[in-house]
């Protein structure tokens, strides 16, 4: 079952308040993502901005590297329309191809409406058989007799803010609200990365066609702490590469 990226998108029409979104994303030189759905898959490339022309209302683009020079200039040819994604902000927009300049930078006119995602401060993917993440990492338990038990536990949902899985009734034992998680490796698309965690809420949940469980459970909820950039980076450009977005926004 194919499941859908819960994050709720809040429309913006200002002129002001876009152009002067591309514009800090230029001045800061933060990383903006270009996108299409090919044959039912999210293709991205990497692009930055090069300059704004605001009295023509456009904007310059260009591929970091030759390949994804070559990655947008298959995504202009086959559509006259390109979605964005401004991953710093979680904002999305799509926007008309003009030209191409004859140095090869591709203009494109600033949009007339962008939508960011303001349920969560990060955008949250909720995994399923076909997109799987798993974390793995040892734990001790609270009662009078100490043990030390290793889990392995996929997923229900993860963002490069947090986390959940769920345990049984019978690994309850080992998990309390405010718990630090120590050495926690997260796996995800063939690669893998360290975490530290805190424990933020624990709760019961019954089965559901979401969570696809055969028993009650609770679901444990994870926070990252001393998230470094590159983690940052790696997990939430997972997310977003997974996430269940209609391609016109």
């Amino acid at each position: 079952m194919k499941e859908r990226a819960a994050n709720t998108l809040k429309k913006n029409s200002s002129k002001w308040a876009i152009f002067s979104l591309i514009n800090n994303t230029k001045l800061n030189n933060k990383q903006i993502l270009g996108w299409r759905i090919i044959a039912g898959k999210k293709v991205t490339s990497e692009l930055y901005i090069r300059v704004i022309r605001k009295f023509r209302n456009e904007f310059v683009v260009r591929g970091m590297t030759e390949k994804q020079k070559n990655t947008l200039n298959n995504f202009v040819a086959s559509s006259g329309v390109l979605n964005f994604y401004l991953a710093e902000d979680m904002v999305l927009f799509q926007s008309e191809v003009k030209h191409i300049d004859p140095n090869g930078d591709f203009v494109f006119s600033i949009p007339q409406m962008i939508a960011q995602i303001d349920r969560r401060k990060h955008m949250r993917l909720f995994l399923s058989d076909e997109v799987r993440a798993k974390v793995v990492f040892f734990k001790e338990n609270h009662g009078h007799r100490v043990m030390r038990q290793q889990f392995n536990k996929d997923c229900f949902d993860l963002s490069a803010g947090g986390l959940s899985f769920f345990i049984s009734r019978a690994e309850s034992k080992f998990f309390d609200l405010n718990d630090s998680v120590e050495d926690i490796e997260l796996y995800f698309d063939n690669t893998s990365v360290k975490l530290k965690a805190d424990i933020v809420n624990i709760f019961d949940v019954e089965p559901d066609e979401r969570n696809q469980l055969h028993y009650k459970a609770k679901k444990v909820c994870l926070r990252y702490r001393e998230l470094n950039e590159r983690t940052y980076k790696k997990i939430n450009d997972f997310v977003f590469k997974y996430s269940d977005l209609e391609e016109a926004i």
